[in-house]
């Protein structure tokens, strides 16, 4: 087995999307980055992939200093126990400088985030990809975001096609399926279409729990969260139940385990923070112009928290 078709079964789990800490002036709070992961390196990790500095993780407000410290601070809290995904988000330039600064600073792997203001042809998007993962030496997930209808319609036609050229590629070992929450039936589509073309090729990352569950039965293997910053173990139940077929025990742990925690994601896109501080690790401020949740709704979200046992002994007033 290849180095890369190593890493392909490796990165098979739960992609923990880890929000990005800063302290009250905004800056970058590197000691609570590496506190938050390596959570994650002493608890129970088997099939969990920690991924920072995404779109969620606030990837597109970092600088270039900020995104490498941000890296280096998640592979030393991971102290090798725990695989680190770079998020690799912006444009053309920055994205270079993105991801040699993440191989640099010691991760795994990264996360193409396909930019989407314009609609692409099919060779633009193929050398986009290609250029980036041929300029380190880890591995590349590709990420065709279908932002707007121009870019979902080009994905949804020609997007496999392009996965079907960058197989010749050895390091781009998986994709994410573009979709949005009301499209799931697309990221069906789009993943089947591409293992149709280069069987086994790539490994299937789905979006969200919506989307894993939809897409497991097809060959998905991975799926993305936000939910294990709280409740890794819930969220690595989900995933086994799902890659095995045993579709009730999968939802009976979406509903009762998962859900009320993917609630507080509802609260924007501080909510996670919100819920770390209140379990006592980092959290801080988003930056601008994402604006902290109200006030009044901190208490909710403690609320939610409190409904596990595991969880409700340790939550901060």
């Amino acid at each position: 087995m290849s180095d890369f078709e190593h890493l392909k079964s490796e990165l098979a789990g739960v992609h923990s999307y880890l929000p990005t800490p800063f302290l009250p002036d905004f800056k970058l709070d590197t000691d609570g980055m590496k506190q938050n992961v390596a959570f994650h390196a002493e608890t129970p990790n088997e099939n969990l992939i920690v991924t920072v500095c995404g779109a969620y993780g606030e990837g597109f407000t970092l600088n270039l200093d900020e995104h490498k410290d941000a890296v280096a601070a998640a592979v030393e809290g991971a102290d090798g126990k725990v695989h680190v995904m770079a998020g690799v988000v912006g444009g053309y330039g920055n994205q270079h400088l993105m991801a040699r600064n993440a191989e640099e600073a010691g991760a795994g792997s990264i996360i193409i985030f396909f930019p989407t203001r314009a609609r692409p042809s099919e060779e633009t998007a193929y050398s986009y990809f290609r250029d980036l993962a041929e300029s380190v030496n880890i591995g590349v997930i590709a990420f065709p975001i279908a932002g707007n209808s121009e870019n979902a319609q080009f994905w949804d036609q020609d997007g496999p096609r392009v996965l079907e050229r960058l197989a010749e590629i050895p390091n781009i070992i998986g994709f994410l399926s573009p979709a949005t929450t009301a499209l799931y039936d697309d990221s069906v589509k789009f993943g089947k279409a591409v293992n149709s073309l280069v069987p086994e090729r790539y490994l299937w990352v789905a979006e969200n729990e919506g989307n894993a569950m939809k897409t497991f039965p097809f060959g998905c293997r991975a799926y993305t969260t936000a939910a294990p910053a709280v409740t890794p173990l819930a969220s690595l139940k989900f995933w086994e139940h799902g890659v095995n077929g045993e579709e009730d025990q999968m939802i009976e742990v979406f509903e009762n385990h998962l859900e009320p925690i993917l609630q507080i994601r509802g609260f924007g896109i501080d909510s996670m923070k919100v819920a770390l501080e209140l379990l006592g690790r980092a959290g801080g401020p988003p930056r601008p112009p994402n604006p902290r949740i109200r006030k009044e709704d901190r208490p909710l979200i403690a609320d939610i928290l409190r409904k596990f046992p595991e969880l409700g002994d340790i939550i901060s007033s």
